[in-house]
């Protein structure tokens, strides 16, 4: 396994590429070529898109000034809005409203040139002792906050939109609902912005962590933005051992098809960042770690009986194709699962 997904898991693709000049002609009345004068709450709506995408929310890009063009790969989990965003100002200062109608958590994973800074006022720089990447923005639906840029070719961000009570859906009784209301500027958590890697990676292109994997990493992004401070101290209980046996015969029973975090802890009766937390002190990992350790010995197990092809195995033991789990199998082992097959 990945030591950045073990380490932030440890805790507990759409495409669209269009200059906004294109945007603008389909979509906005124009004063000029990089500048709106539309309503700023207008959406993004209509891109290329390569699976369905229901759950997934238009993308609302408020009030842009002098940007010239957005490339966005967008997914969707736990009832949040994941999107990998590149967007690309025009020589100089350029700002947009970060706000949506959802409520927004813009984390800033890359910058080159300048630099970029969330602000509560346009014309008032947000004080700061810290110019590089990686920090996090929380923006409550509605409400103004800039997203300014000076000098900056390219800047590169997870944006999150979601509405207002999901954080209270993943965390139950364990949300500090205070902070859900409280706009949040320049916070610099490494957590937070390796999980955001992490799900950049997963909107851009599927490293076949699948849904159990993409929904841990939202729990544990949405846990360390959201949850009361002794929430953890309070709740260092394992699961009883009916839920633990519960969650065994559903992980059992899913292993070749998509198993979800969500479903998890609702059959056990508990939040998913609560039943993450238990499920580890019970069994000393994640929820995804095992099940991947236990679809990886499974298929050492067919290979083993030599009877079954490679890629019959890949699809017996949940992955997508042969080429998915041969990545995964040799991340977790250190060889091809051939290579393997071949020493015994």
């Amino acid at each position: 396994m990945d030591r950045r997904r073990s380490c932030v898991l440890s805790d507990f693709p759409v495409f669209g590429l269009l200059p906004l000049s294109r945007l603008q002609e389909s979509c906005y009345s124009l004063s000029g070529p990089t500048t709106w004068t539309g309503s700023s709450n207008a959406l993004f709506a209509g891109w290329p898109r390569k699976e369905n995408m229901s759950q997934a929310q238009p993308f609302e890009f408020r009030s842009p000034h002098r940007i010239r063009k957005i490339e966005s790969h967008t997914r969707s989990w736990n009832g949040i809005t994941v999107r990998n965003i590149v967007h690309y100002p025009d020589p100089g200062r350029a700002w947009h409203d970060l706000s949506s109608r959802d409520t927004t958590v813009a984390i800033v994973l890359g910058q080159v040139g300048g630099y970029c800074e969330p602000r509560l006022n346009l014309n008032r720089p947000t004080l700061r002792s810290r110019f590089d990447a990686g920090h996090t923005t929380f923006v409550p639906a509605d409400m103004t906050v800039w997203g300014y840029t000076d000098g900056l070719r390219s800047v590169r961000e997870l944006r999150m939109s979601f509405a207002p009570k999901v954080p209270e859906s993943i965390l139950g009784d364990d949300v500090d609902s205070a902070k859900t209301d409280t706009p949040v500027l320049l916070l610099y958590d490494a957590k937070v912005a390796r999980c955001a890697e992490l799900l950049a990676e997963e909107c851009q292109e599927l490293s076949g962590g699948g849904r159990l994997y993409c929904e841990s990493l939202t729990t544990a992004l949405t846990a360390a933005l959201f949850t009361r401070r002794n929430a953890q101290l309070q709740r260092a209980n394992g699961l009883s051992r009916w839920q633990l046996r519960r969650a065994m015969e559903y992980l059992e029973a899913h292993m070749t098809e998509g198993m979800s975090l969500e479903e998890m802890a609702r059959l056990v009766g508990l939040s998913q960042s609560q039943f993450a937390r238990s499920f580890k002190l019970s069994t000393g990992m994640p929820p995804y770690k095992w099940s991947l350790d236990a679809r990886i010995k499974r298929a050492q197990e067919l290979l083993l009986l030599g009877k079954e092809s490679i890629a019959f195995i890949a699809l017996q033991t949940g992955f997508a194709d042969q080429s998915h789990f041969t990545k995964t199998f040799h991340r977790a082992t250190g060889v091809t699962p051939k290579d393997w097959q071949r020493r015994r």
